[in-house]
């Protein structure tokens, strides 16, 4: 059934010709016999019900397709993704897993608690609230999800900021190898950087030993939603159409001057040792 793309408008304009806008802001001029292009929009943005179109009506529907005006989903494909069974365990006690928690679809089975390799076997998503960055544990993390196709996602605490993802699926996007790769190899100082997650890594460690962490910089309520509606909408995005909302992208946080960037993450080069 044809509908109209996310995002995209198909309208008459003042002097009477149509145009298409898209969500990138372009505009373009459709010229047509006003009747077809009404019938059209209205069939497109659900108004109206299917009905028998000309040879007209279709060369105008495929060229709307050609431009990315048109979407085609097969009844019931939403539906279906809705209700389909779909596993996610959330780590984390904190402000940003309660609030992933709690905007999850009610039809997610949901679990919650440590990760390790059967949590991770048996789910479809997991995803990752931690405070400051746990750098040698995501790596098991990342090796455990890899082993097993599960898709996941993860935030932490870096100074007054918080970082999101990568959402990573296995076999079609970046990895936290990949990410903490690309962050090194960007750093002006590597080995101070390094060091420094190998110090968070210490104040991790379960025993007595560990080096104390000062306390992380939990948003309240509002910014909570705000991160977490970022990592939910990623994994719904990915569920309901299989590609990420933010693909290979990094985004950081700044609830204190309400800024978000984006940093691309390219994957990194596969040797001929990994490759072996």
């Amino acid at each position: 059934m044809d509908r109209i793309a996310r995002g995209h408008h198909l309208y008459p304009g003042p002097d009477g010709s149509w145009r298409h806008s898209s969500p990138d802001g372009h505009f373009t001029r459709i010229r047509g016999p006003h009747e077809l292009l009404s019938a059209a929009q209205k069939h497109v943005y659900g108004a109206a019900d299917p009905a028998e179109v000309d040879e007209n009506g279709r060369a105008l529907r495929a060229a709307l397709h050609a431009r990315g005006v048109l979407t085609t989903a097969a009844d019931g494909q939403a539906a279906d993704a809705d209700t389909a069974p779909w596993s996610v365990h959330i780590e984390g006690d904190n402000p940003i897993a309660h609030a992933v928690a709690a905007l999850l679809p009610p039809t997610a089975r949901l679990s919650t608690g440590p990760l390790d390799e059967e949590v991770i076997r048996a789910a479809d998503s997991v995803v990752s609230c931690a405070g400051w960055l746990p750098d040698a544990r995501w790596q098991q993390i990342d090796d455990w999800c890899k082993s097993h196709a599960t898709t996941w996602h993860r935030c932490h605490a870096e100074g007054l900021r918080f970082v999101l993802g990568p959402l990573s699926v296995p076999g079609s996007t970046v990895g936290y190898a990949d990410t903490r790769g690309r962050i090194l190899a960007a750093a002006g100082l590597p080995d101070e950087l390094a060091a420094h997650w190998a110090y968070l890594d210490h104040g991790h460690a379960a025993d007595a030993t560990g080096d104390a962490l000062p306390p992380v910089p939990w948003p309240g309520p509002a910014a909570a939603a705000v991160l977490a509606g970022l990592l939910v909408e990623d994994l719904l995005r990915l569920r309901t159409t299989g590609t990420p909302a933010a693909r290979n992208v990094q985004l950081v946080v700044d609830a204190s001057t309400a800024t978000v960037s984006q940093h691309l993450v390219l994957p990194l080069p596969v040797t001929a040792g990994a490759a072996g």
